[in-house]
């Protein structure tokens, strides 16, 4: 199986258990203050992604001399993105929620752009054409309009949240590629649960946001599934998939998360709508368009000549 095929399958798996945690959010989010639910759910995935590395011979990745850059990483940027996600969550329609995470590829670009990294070719400014226009047709219920996205105040947020995301994984695999993708995931979300924490805590202690939560055993259940796959378990999957396809393709595969949410509904009753399946089409023609290297659709276009 070759390296890419193995980065598409990864990003497959990590958007899919991603996605899950969008029907938990909504029913625990009725329950919990955002900004408190923000460091359980990354204690959670920590707890889980540093038990995977102890028992999988990972701890000597401790060692690593790099905790500053891991700390900057985790604990501010990362940190700083689920704040911002869960907080803008609470206040933005779902509809532009979906829309607004699907411009991640175009951020990517912009930012391996400026930072002398990464080059806009065809293939991938294609793919990142049909990749936004597939998760904005994908991301709008039926009965929506084109146009009536209903900008409630969180959208702002939600933007920061994922350009410090997309900043975050570019960083954290260019500082940190000396060690596993499981090390990285586990000590980055450590530390953002110590970032969170402290953010949440000054909240509640200056009066910006109320201590409101719920430690029953199905929100802590939700919780944990939420922590320590939808966000654990597909983070280290996130990273394996970037090393092999690189962050601007490895994101076009999130435009499919609407997609795969409303796949998950039919199992209480729901239905594929057409418009949102053509759209999760299109997402992934451009995925598959962006990994075509420039040379080969020239050398074809000059047998066609």
């Amino acid at each position: 199986m070759s390296s890419r095929l193995v980065g598409n399958v990864l990003a497959f798996l990590a958007m899919i258990l991603w996605a899950t945690q969008f029907p938990a959010m909504a029913h625990i989010m009725q329950t919990w203050q955002p900004l408190l639910m923000a460091p359980f759910r990354l204690a959670a995935s920590a707890i889980f992604l540093l038990f995977l590395l102890l028992v999988t011979g990972g701890a000597h990745h401790v060692r690593n001399p790099q905790w500053r850059q891991i700390w900057l990483l985790g604990g501010v940027v990362l940190a700083g993105s689920t704040v911002l996600f869960v907080w803008g969550q609470k206040y933005a329609n779902p509809v532009t929620a979906a829309i607004i995470i699907s411009m991640m590829p175009v951020i990517s670009v912009l930012i391996g752009f400026l930072q002398r990294r990464e080059q806009l070719t065809v293939p991938i400014a294609a793919g990142i054409v049909l990749a936004v226009g597939g998760g904005y047709v994908t991301a709008l219920a039926p009965d929506q309009g084109w146009f009536a996205l209903g900008l409630q105040g969180g959208e702002v947020l939600l933007l920061g949240a994922i350009t410090l995301f997309v900043w975050y994984t570019r960083e954290t695999t260019a500082r940190l590629g000396d060690i596993s993708e499981l090390a990285q995931a586990a000590f980055t979300l450590t530390c953002a649960t110590v970032g969170a924490a402290i953010v949440a805590t000054g909240a509640v202690a200056l009066g910006y946001a109320e201590p409101v939560f719920d430690f029953s055993w199905p929100s802590v259940g939700i919780i944990v599934w939420v922590g320590a796959m939808s966000v654990g378990l597909s983070m280290v999957m996130w990273f394996a998939a970037v090393r092999r396809l690189g962050v601007t393709v490895t994101t076009m595969h999130h435009n499919l998360v609407p997609f795969y949410v409303m796949v998950l509904a039919l199992f209480s009753g729901g239905e594929i709508i057409q418009t949102q399946a053509w759209g999760a089409l299109l997402v992934c023609v451009g995925a598959v368009l962006a990994q075509v290297p420039l040379r080969h659709l020239l050398m074809r276009r000059d047998k066609v000549v």
